[in-house]
């Protein structure tokens, strides 16, 4: 699986553990970077994601926030729809004689549009 999506999974995970909650501020896209010893892009990307899906809020010159529309519940149902679908996904594939490692692959491609 991406970096970036480990760590968006963690940090949903975070969220819906209540190690995070709505309206707390992340670090910035730097110092979490540091911290984990990773590139800043992947940060940037998990964060982006995260905007997208309504989870994080930034505000520019203020920093990134958990949004305060952001509700646990809803995350660990999606979470949960996810983990069907990536099973379903993984039980077809190897069907056809396909591995994790060509599935991701497969995947990451897809995400990249090629």
């Amino acid at each position: 699986m991406p970096l970036y999506l480990q760590l968006k999974s963690q940090l949903l995970h975070a969220l819906t553990s209540g190690a995070i909650a709505a309206g707390d501020q992340l670090p910035t896209v730097r110092e979490l970077a540091v911290h984990l010893a990773i590139n800043p892009n992947t940060v940037n990307r998990a964060y982006a994601e995260l905007e997208w899906d309504g989870v994080l809020a930034t505000r520019r010159g203020r920093g990134t926030f958990v949004a305060s529309s952001a509700r646990p519940a809803d995350f660990a149902a999606q979470a949960a729809r996810l983990h069907d679908i990536v099973k379903r996904a993984l039980t077809e594939a190897g069907a056809f004689g396909f591995g994790p490692a060509e599935l991701v692959e497969a995947i990451e491609l897809l995400g990249r549009g090629e």
